[in-house]
């Protein structure tokens, strides 16, 4: 998946800046600046969980879901900014997070909200460790990196291979020619039972319901076969079913059947 794939790649770029960052403090030759190896060592060391985060982002999305993932690496990176840490270190780890916070949680909050919240974190931090006019101007710089993220991620949105639709799920045909159940688009992830499905579980959920089989869906989500299939698994356990085309039924089924208690209680209130 695309936000799988910036995840490994910013925590390699930060692992890479882990490295660079303590061989510089290490080699410094001016004695007086130099950090103290405890300083040096614990930076080094929250930057590394900072990357490991970032590799392990999808999974612990998952389990902690996006608000918990992200607080985590916004404690971690306002922690660093509290440290002797240079001050372009510190804005490319905020400007890093701003940009993957938007790409997996842009639809979920929206822009502003996470670009807000990226500047009030570093406001916070700059207060003890900056000036203010390097809080402002950084700050400016984050706002700049929200607008462009959110473009971005717009474009990636609109141009991803897996934008467009696979064929129609033979239930969904059925669905479709006697109107008797919503379209995949129209889940409603709030009934009692689908809300139970993790956000990648609905995702191969959707998928499923499209017709696609689960090579195809492997392939979309940039997932391994064996990743898919235990998706499944674990989808047909909460929804209580035994087979890929009662899966998409109960969804389907559930959806339709609160799209027509909403008609119906529409119908009498209009009586």
């Amino acid at each position: 998946m695309r936000d799988t794939r910036l995840g490994r790649t910013l925590a390699i770029g930060i692992a890479a800046v882990a490295v660079f960052n303590t061989v510089s403090n290490l080699s410094m030759p001016v004695a007086d600046r130099r950090p103290s190896l405890g300083m040096t060592l614990a930076v080094a060391v929250a930057l590394m969980a900072h990357s490991a985060v970032y590799w392990f982002g999808e999974r612990l999305r998952e389990r902690f879901t996006i608000a918990g993932y992200l607080a985590v690496q916004a404690t971690l990176v306002f922690l660093l900014g509290l440290t002797a840490t240079i001050v372009p270190v510190v804005l490319t780890l905020y400007v890093a997070l701003t940009v993957e916070a938007i790409v997996v949680a842009e639809w979920q909050w929206g822009t502003m909200a996470i670009t807000t919240g990226a500047i009030v974190l570093l406001g916070a931090s700059a207060a003890f460790a900056w000036g203010v006019y390097r809080a402002a101007t950084v700050g400016l710089l984050l706002a700049v990196v929200g607008v462009l993220a959110h473009a971005v991620a717009a474009l990636v949105r609109r141009y991803a291979p897996g934008s467009q639709p696979f064929p129609a799920h033979p239930v969904v045909k059925e669905a479709a020619s006697t109107g008797q159940m919503a379209a995949p688009a129209d889940m409603d992830f709030d009934r009692p039972k689908l809300a139970r499905l993790t956000a990648r579980q609905r995702e191969v959920l959707r998928s499923l319901a499209s017709g696609a089989r689960t090579i195809e869906i492997a392939e979309e989500l940039e997932i391994a076969e064996r990743t898919v299939k235990a998706h499944l698994a674990n989808i047909y356990q909460k929804l209580g079913v035994d087979s890929r085309t009662a899966a998409v039924s109960l969804a389907l089924r559930d959806s339709n059947d609160d799209h027509a208690a909403v008609g119906r209680r529409s119908a009498r209130a209009q009586d």
